[in-house]
């Protein structure tokens, strides 16, 4: 059962990593106008939209276009690990499941007892 609360543990820190990643990859603290990282053209209104789940941070141009600013593989690699996490949660839960389905019973008339 520990190994499955490393894996989480490890998934975990991955999925942290990767989004920290996207935070600084998209944009997201840029102090610079707009205009100066969007540079497809005339900005729109508004001229960027941003999520934090899934990790998106877009630039809107007058035309229409839409530009992502997130790599793309992001959210795939924050999605993965946190698929491995709740794996490792159910299959630690189907081991004390069945680790407490295998005890022995207590002969009759007498207390369990912890």
């Amino acid at each position: 059962m520990v190994r499955y609360g490393l894996g989480a543990l490890f998934a975990s820190a991955v999925a942290l990593a990767a989004w920290v990643y996207g935070v600084w990859a998209g944009a997201f603290l840029e102090m610079r106008p707009t205009g100066e990282y969007c540079t497809g053209g005339p900005l729109g209104f508004p001229a960027t939209s941003w999520t934090w789940l899934p990790l998106s941070h877009e630039c809107h141009y007058a035309d229409g276009a839409v530009q992502e600013l997130v790599p793309a593989p992001v959210n795939l690699v924050v999605d993965g690990c946190l698929l491995v996490v709740l794996a490792c949660a159910v299959a630690a839960l189907r081991v004390r499941a069945a680790s407490a389905g295998s005890r022995p019973s207590p002969a009759p008339g007498v207390s369990p007892g912890r």
